[in-house]
């Protein structure tokens, strides 16, 4: 078995001419350097320099183990692996041919037969050794390491283009030589070999006295930029040709004859071009400015060639000589070969067929030289990447360019990038009327925002649809609305003519590396929002820079959107079609390894937020993401919000075993006191997983599930009599024996709602059996929340000693480091109690304390329940304006999206203070806000009493 290993390019591993699939980018930083090392060992500090540089992250040992251990999966052959571990670094042992070792073989022979003089076989030779290069030397590749490498070869690349002049103007081709030396020196305009064959090659074609013109133009640009003559064998070769010493003048060879033609190639632009207007005017100034390049990239079906053919039209009069249009195939299996379009550019600008040399470089320098002088407009349709496009561009400033592909093509010299998204909403309906008319929409405005909607906003698949509702004028708008929501999980629907979506969404699937593939249809699976690169990681059983590299990779050929550092999201119909892609039967549970993910991170979180709660859950394989303090926690929790709640209903798709960890995932948001998402139904997702786990007969996880419910419906949407319902099904399935935590929580909230009930004795009953079940459970935390639970019911009972005694317990009680947030609860009730008991300066500063607990620990809900708490005192003990102040507060820090009793009672509060305090202005505007929100308000002004509702637990 034989490994061959190409860097003149774009990476490539190979096995026997086989290629081996793609590998991310710094595992092939890190087995080009160990090639090139040649059997030495290469240490871990200098693969780490050369991979990452000074930006080296704390991860980058680990990654380097990562790569390792899949290049020795690459490179085992049979009983042997070539790659070897020292104990400093890495080896590569065995033969692993480089394709620039044969460039190195093909100059010794260059030299060989120059010296015997044998041209022919000289540039034989040195045009093969041109040919290794498939584009900029590794490509792609990062690091300082690969960046000194990549100059290197650039220079190689150039001696021996200059090297292969050298012996076309030794051979007597000087047209071809000249237009050769041409494109090199507006590169290298100071390079005095360059020069000299330059004037070499004009002196022996008969040009005598513009070879004498070339030595003025380096002599003058030298001393005027560098303060320098040229040096002695250009000043030697001047005077040669001054005094016609140089041997070999010839007669001049006649001159490619080039005909000026206009070419207007451009297709025609769409006449229902829709939208974007701002980008429109935006590129239309870009492409006026000096030297413009122009890449608009962004996902198969966005309208890139639209918007490029649009701005074409817009501007191809300020391109008097014509333009030039080419699809370049770079979505599809066989992208457009560069040499082949600069022949068609070629002859499209006058170059008979004859007179078009062989070669890439040598047609792109005769197509700089030709299109030289002109002001010229380029368009360069669905490009691969920038290796196809370089050899395309002008090399002057009079020409435009406007370039398309799926990529970002930021290795071009001075290009300005325009990433296409798809259309806003407003554009889209507009698009679908311009096809079926306006008439049809305005008859039915709400369809077609439906099927703008099912189309994702993406261009194509909107077309596709308006086309085949204009070609069915008896059709409903309405009725093609339903068959595609029935119908839209077959992307094969959206077809129309020549266009399928299907199509243009697999011509960039499969030209995916299996790596990139195989995340593209697992990642699919994780439907939520958004994801963030550490899930992603967990999906795919790897380390987060590689996760990096394969989600980058989808960024950059438009299959996957970034949509922040570190976090990405499928475009819906993208997402449908990749979870329509065909997979290997050994694929992984994605579903069980964000499950686990999730819940890992959320016992960490309940770690630091909750140290002493005592929750009996399942285990979990993943670490979870490290969290180390409570501003993390609370960043984790605020950023992934949507996700944790969007992953009950990925769950309850799945395998009973998803759903039982979905329970566990609940419970542990639920008591962080997290706020859920607007966007879902929270009630009805957690009833239905509840629903789904009774199905499945599994008692535990539907006991958790409900309490998370429980949690929900009490908490943050402030719903204490649906939260009834689940309370007495908790109670009637209570087993404390099972688990003493959750029998201590189903107590917990049935005291809540017999306070509600206003059954202050039977609240005190569950109050004292839920501090019974969390002694017994060891959560130090919740025995906090018992006494203080208890507190209040001995309170609204009238037993105030007994109400101090057990506030008292809930301050000091089971007192371990962590656990003191909980303290602000027995605070609470002890200056509630104060303050009715007349007490109300011991009873403010007992709120202020508080007050400062809930702050300290950044808990807005403690926060919110204090403010309320405090308002009510403060109201019955007559002190009105810190009373509307308390109660402003509660509702400007309350957590709760619900309008239930906690709210009522907050406006009721301010209300009645602000009536007391003659602010009447102040408490009409107050009435009116309650009585649009909450159902009965007169009811409830008229009967109401300072006794505190329901507290958020």
């Amino acid at each position: 078995m034989s490994w061959q290993l190409a860097v003149l390019g774009p990476v490539e591993l190979m096995s026997d001419g086989v290629p081996i699939p793609p590998m991310p980018p710094k595992q092939q930083a890190a087995l080009v350097m160990l090639a090139c090392a040649r059997g030495r060992t290469v240490s871990v500090e200098e693969l780490v320099d050369g991979i990452w540089g000074a930006d080296r992250p704390s991860s980058a040992v680990g990654a380097l183990r990562n790569y390792a251990w899949s290049l020795r999966k690459h490179l085992s052959a049979q009983d042997s692996v070539l790659l070897s571990s020292e104990s400093r670094g890495y080896r590569l042992d065995g033969t692993l041919e480089l394709d620039i070792d044969g460039v190195d073989r093909l100059r010794a022979e260059v030299s060989a037969a120059r010296a015997g003089g044998c041209l022919d076989t000289a540039d034989r030779a040195l045009r093969t050794a041109l040919g290794a290069w498939r584009g900029d030397p590794l490509t792609g590749v990062p690091g300082p390491w690969a960046a000194a490498e990549r100059a290197r070869l650039r220079r190689l690349h150039r001696v021996l283009e200059e090297d292969l002049i050298e012996i076309t103007v030794q051979r007597g081709d000087f047209s071809h030589a000249m237009a050769d030396l041409e494109a090199l020196i507006t590169g290298d305009p100071h390079s005095e070999r360059l020069r000299g064959l330059m004037m070499t090659a004009l002196y022996r074609a008969g040009r005598r006295t513009e070879a004498l013109d070339e030595y003025q133009r380096i002599r003058k640009l030298l001393v005027s930029e560098q303060g320098i003559e040229p040096g002695p064998a250009l000043a030697e070769l001047h005077r040669q040709i001054l005094s016609d010493e140089m041997p070999g003048a010839e007669a001049p060879t006649a001159p490619i004859t080039v005909v000026a033609p206009r070419p207007a190639q451009l297709p025609p632009d769409t006449a229902d071009f829709t939208g974007r207007q701002e980008l429109v005017r935006e590129l239309c100034g870009v492409l006026g400015a000096h030297r413009p390049i122009v890449a608009i990239s962004g996902m198969g079906g966005v309208g890139k060639t639209a918007l490029a053919l649009h701005v074409a039209h817009r501007i191809r009069d300020m391109y008097p000589d014509g333009q030039l249009y080419v699809d370049l195939f770079g979505a599809g299996a066989a992208p457009a070969e560069p040499e082949h379009v600069l022949g068609a550019f070629l002859r499209a600008l006058g170059v008979a067929q004859k007179e078009i040399p062989v070669g890439l470089a040598e047609r792109a320098a005769l197509f700089r030289s030709a299109i030289s002088g002109r002001r010229m407009l380029v368009v360069l349709d669905n490009a691969a990447d920038a290796t196809q496009v370089a050899p395309l561009l002008p090399g002057e400033s009079g020409c435009a360019v406007l370039v398309t592909a799926r990529r970002p093509l930021t290795a071009l010299p001075g290009v300005r990038s325009a990433a296409l998204r798809v259309l806003e909403p407003e554009e889209a309906v507009e698009l679908f009327a311009r096809i079926v008319g306006a008439a049809r929409v305005a008859a039915e405005p709400e369809a077609v925002r439906r099927i703008v909607e099912l189309c994702g906003l993406l261009p194509m698949a909107v077309r596709i649809v308006a086309a085949r509702v204009a070609a069915r004028p008896r059709w409903t708008v309405v009725s093609e609305a339903e068959r595609l929501a029935a119908e839209r999980y077959d992307l094969d629907r959206f077809r129309a003519g020549d266009l399928a979506l299907t199509a243009a969404f697999r011509a960039g699937y499969d030209q995916l590396p299996v790596d990139a593939a195989r995340a593209f249809r697992l990642l699919a699976v994780a439907d939520l929002p958004d994801l963030p690169l550490a899930a992603i990681a967990a999906v795919l059983d790897t380390i987060e820079p590689l996760a990096e590299d394969l989600c980058e990779e989808l960024v950059d050929r438009g299959m996957l959107e970034s949509v922040g550092r570190g976090r990405y999201h499928y475009h819906d119909l993208m997402r449908l079609f990749a979870l329509g892609r065909p997979g290997s039967d050994s694929e992984p549970d994605v579903t069980a390894r964000l499950l686990d993910y999730y819940l890992a991170t959320m016992k960490t979180v309940l770690r630091v937020r909750h140290p002493g709660l005592r929750l009996r859950l399942a285990p979990t394989g993943h670490p979870g993401t490290r969290l180390p303090d409570l501003d993390s926690t609370r960043e984790f929790l605020t950023i992934e919000r949507r996700n944790l709640n969007a992953l009950y209903r990925l769950a309850m798709a799945g395998t009973p075993g998803h759903r039982e960890m979905a329970a566990d995932l609940a419970l542990t948001v639920a008591e962080t006191g997290l706020a859920c998402d607007a966007t879902i139904d929270l009630v009805k997702t957690l009833e239905d997983l509840v629903l789904a786990l009774e199905a499945d007969g599994n008692a535990a996880a539907v006991r958790r599930a409900r309490l998370a419910l429980v949690f929900a419906l009490l908490g943050e949407l402030d719903e204490p009599r649906l939260a009834a319902v689940h309370v007495r099904r908790l109670l009637d399935a209570d087993d404390p024996d099972t688990d003493a935590w959750a029998s201590g929580a189903t107590n917990g909230f049935a005291g809540l709602l017999a306070l509600h009930d206003g059954d202050p004795t039977r609240a005190a009953a569950h109050f004292a059996t839920a501090l019974s079940m969390y002694r017994r459970g060891g959560s130090p935390e919740c025995v906090r929340v018992a006494y203080s639970l208890l507190a209040r019911a001995y309170s609204a009972a009238g037993r105030n000693r007994d109400s101090l005694a057990a506030a008292a317990r809930a301050v000091v009680a089971d007192d371990e480091p962590g656990v003191r947030r909980n303290v602000v609860w027995g605070l609470t009730e002890a200056a509630w109690v104060l303050s009715g008991e007349g007490e109300s300066d011991c009873g403010a500063r007992l709120f202020d304390a508080a007050l400062a607990v809930a702050r300290r620990f950044g808990s807005t809900r403690f926060e919110s329940a204090v403010h309320a708490r405090a308002a009510r005192a403060y109201l019955a003990a007559g002190r009105f304006a810190q009373a509307a102040d308390h109660a402003e507060r509660a509702e400007a820090t309350r957590v709760s999206i619900g309008t239930g009793a906690v709210h009522a009672h907050n406006l009721l509060v301010r209300y009645t203070a602000l009536r007391n305090l003659g602010r009447n202005v102040d408490a009409a505007e107050c009435y009116r806000m309650a009585s649009s929100q909450i159902p009965d308000f007169d009811t409830a002004l008229r009967s109401w009493t300072t006794e505190p509702p329901v507290p958020a637990r």
